[in-house]
């Protein structure tokens, strides 16, 4: 398999990294308050990013620049009709050298309660690290960590 982790930059990029989000993380779950222009997305500190798959969009995450090494994985997807074949593995893979290279070591998620043993199996761990995210859209969500250390140049 040919998979490539691309930031969202073009019309058409942010427009599939809207419709996989939307119809994995809202449509799916009966949600229909999805806001493509939340102020999130478009921060200098924030990095919109889209899974391919030999060049055809599967799967979107946003990856936030948290502060003192850490970032924070958000609304992660993967296209339905892409579920349960390893791209979620992969999204994940590759969102952890992404993130070594913007010098960060430690990876946060607030995970909805049914990914919790996806997380575990990639070496996440519970460990709750900021309450205060657990509200609205997250309010069920289990908070999670992984250090994954600083990239290594060779």
């Amino acid at each position: 398999m040919s998979h490539e982790l691309a930031e969202v930059q073009s019309p058409d990029d942010w427009k599939d990294y809207h419709f996989l989000r939307r119809t994995v993380l809202w449509e799916a779950k009966g949600r229909h308050n999805y806001n493509e222009n939340h102020p999130d997305e478009r921060l200098d500190a924030n990095h919109p990013l889209l899974l391919r798959l030999h060049g055809r969009p599967i799967g979107a995450v946003r990856l936030d620049e948290a502060g003192s090494c850490s970032g924070v994985v958000r609304l992660v997807s993967i296209a339905l009709a892409a579920q349960r074949s390893g791209h979620g593995s992969m999204l994940s893979s590759l969102t952890e050298a992404y993130a070594r290279r913007l010098g960060i070591t430690t990876l946060l998620v607030n995970s909805a309660p049914d990914a919790v043993g996806f997380y575990e199996k990639m070496g996440w761990k519970k460990d709750i690290w900021d309450e205060s995210e657990l509200r609205g859209l997250a309010s069920d969500c289990i908070q999670m960590t992984k250090e994954i250390g600083a990239e290594t140049i060779k």
